[in-house]
């Protein structure tokens, strides 16, 4: 009676120390993507330095925040000058967007940056961040720029994991797929 005990405890302890993971690891999630976060106060050189360590196409690089030092009568400018460029917008949806600060007067621009993985497309945005006097602003709580990667399909954990052993890295994840309802009145 005592072994058929120890034997219930054991087999109670170690289905207790099963991986949670397991939740995670059956939700669904577009094949071939994975987004990595990077560390808050990362410069954009060395955004573009990680990119370069890989073989991967990047889909887009979003969350990214500047400022110019441009007089405040130049927003539309530099936000023309921008969304001239292909790599910084998708000519459907998404445009470079800005604003002036309410208590700063200074342009405050929104870009997201498409395929980032082409050296003449990082090249050419920090020339235009010269000619444009942007600064890359960073909060604390917030990283600096989110990297949307393809990479192959059925290796997409494998990817998610070497992308975290990179310590500009803050996260790294699976584009899960999410079923949204709405309730209808």
């Amino acid at each position: 009676m005592k072994k058929v005990i120890i034997l219930i405890l054991l087999i109670g302890f170690f289905s207790s120390c099963s991986n949670d993971d397991s939740k995670v690891d059956t939700k669904e999630f577009v094949p071939g993507e994975v987004s990595v976060g990077i560390k808050s106060g990362t410069d954009i050189n060395d955004l573009f330095n990680f990119i370069n360590l890989f073989d991967h196409q990047v889909h887009n690089v979003n969350s990214l925040t500047f400022t110019s030092d441009l007089p405040p009568d130049q927003l539309q400018y530099v936000l023309d000058k921008l969304n001239e460029k292909t790599y910084t917008n998708d000519g459907v949806n998404w445009f470079v967007t800005g604003y002036l600060h309410h208590e700063t007067n200074q342009i405050t621009i929104f870009p997201k940056l498409f395929e980032m993985e082409n050296i003449e497309h990082q090249k050419d945005w920090l020339g235009s961040m010269k000619k444009l006097e942007l600064i890359e602003r960073h909060k604390e709580d917030l990283n600096s720029g989110i990297i949307r990667f393809y990479v192959p399909v059925g290796r997409e954990k494998e990817w998610r994991n070497k992308f975290l052993n990179h310590n500009i890295v803050d996260w790294a994840e699976l584009n899960y797929i999410v079923d949204i309802q709405t309730n209808k009145e």
